[in-house]
């Protein structure tokens, strides 16, 4: 890619001298002239040179001199640059895109999404300006498995369309069951996909794990909507991606250590994470959250790098884990 604007206005002006219907075949001393009174600025031929090399490499310009008229021109008739308007951060932002769509590969509706990036990225590849595969500059995580992404594409479309459908679930454990859905939202978390959608079998909103369902099938029931679902807030207070009807998030204040913190602070854990205190001992944080299962695993997860204030029975509830844990090392 241009490694600086003034790389790209070169690129500009000589599209341009390639261009001109009342120019043809402009010698190398015409291009020169034209960038140096553009730019007001000195540029030496081996420049040019090296910029129609780049043009060729970005942009698939079809550059070439002709012998008997002494100029430059495009061997492909109506090609300009200027076809691909995207500026050098839209373009990074675009390749960026396209490598973050390969953890959704198999799907058809994030192949198209694919396909039509790559159409308007065609040129501006990684690797045809570094050498190297995308994988080799941008590295991702990558699920270990892509079970449910098979439902991507059915659920979106019966989300936008407003259409219910069956869908048979396995809770963890349990035996597979029929719901008639009327889907409201997908969620990615973890690299899993959930789908949040009301279920007729139990009269209210469920969160499902696109990996345990078994069937999607159409329904002709009627598409129930949930007057009081808000998409934006239905989240809110959930830690993870677990939903709690009618509970009420509390307040938890947790202490971190000053080297614990440094993360904490830069990679906040919650939404409603708020900066309580802060010394040389100890920085303490404040979450509005509902108290699950994924708010636990976390909490344990920094060890004794933290430690629960408030509330007290949820402090309560962490030390007697810890203590089983001890157990376990006994």
């Amino acid at each position: 890619m241009p490694s600086n604007k003034n790389a790209v206005l070169r690129y500009r002006i000589i599209d341009g001298c390639l261009t001109n219907p009342y120019h043809k075949y402009p010698s190398l001393d015409y291009i020169q002239k034209k960038i140096e009174e553009q730019l007001n600025n000195a540029i030496s031929v081996s420049m040019i040179h090296k910029d129609f090399k780049s043009m060729k490499e970005i942009y698939s310009a079809p550059i070439k001199f002709n012998k008997i008229r002494e100029g430059y021109h495009y061997t492909e008739d109506g090609f300009s640059i200027k076809e691909f308007p995207l500026t050098t951060e839209e373009i990074s932002a675009l390749d960026f895109s396209t490598a973050l769509l390969q953890n959704l590969k198999g799907t058809k509706l994030f192949i198209q999404f694919e396909n039509a990036i790559n159409k308007l990225t065609e040129g501006y590849r990684i690797s045809k300006v570094l050498g190297k595969s995308e994988r080799q500059v941008i590295q991702i995580e990558e699920p270990t498995k892509t079970l449910g992404n098979q439902w991507l594409e059915p659920l979106l479309e019966a989300i936008i369309q407003k259409k219910a459908l069956a869908i048979t679930y396995a809770r963890y454990g349990g035996e597979p069951k029929e719901h008639i859905v009327s889907t409201c939202l997908l969620k990615e978390y973890h690299n899993r996909w959930y789908l949040v959608g009301y279920s007729a079998r139990v009269k209210d909103l469920l969160v499902m794990a696109l990996d345990r369902i078994k069937a999607v099938d159409p329904s002709k029931s009627p598409y129930q909507a949930d007057i009081n679902f808000i998409s934006e807030d239905f989240f809110k207070y959930s830690f993870g991606i677990t939903q709690i009807h009618g509970a009420k998030p509390e307040k938890i204040l947790l202490s971190f250590t000053p080297h614990q913190a440094q993360y904490i602070l830069s990679q906040p854990l919650h939404q409603s994470q708020k900066l309580i205190l802060e010394n040389s001992k100890e920085v303490q944080i404040e979450l509005e959250v509902y108290i699950t299962q994924e708010l636990i695993m976390s909490i344990l997860g920094y060890g004794a790098g933290v430690k629960v204030l408030k509330p007290v029975h949820f402090k309560k509830q962490i030390k007697e884990l810890i203590q089983q844990m001890l157990v376990n090392y006994k």
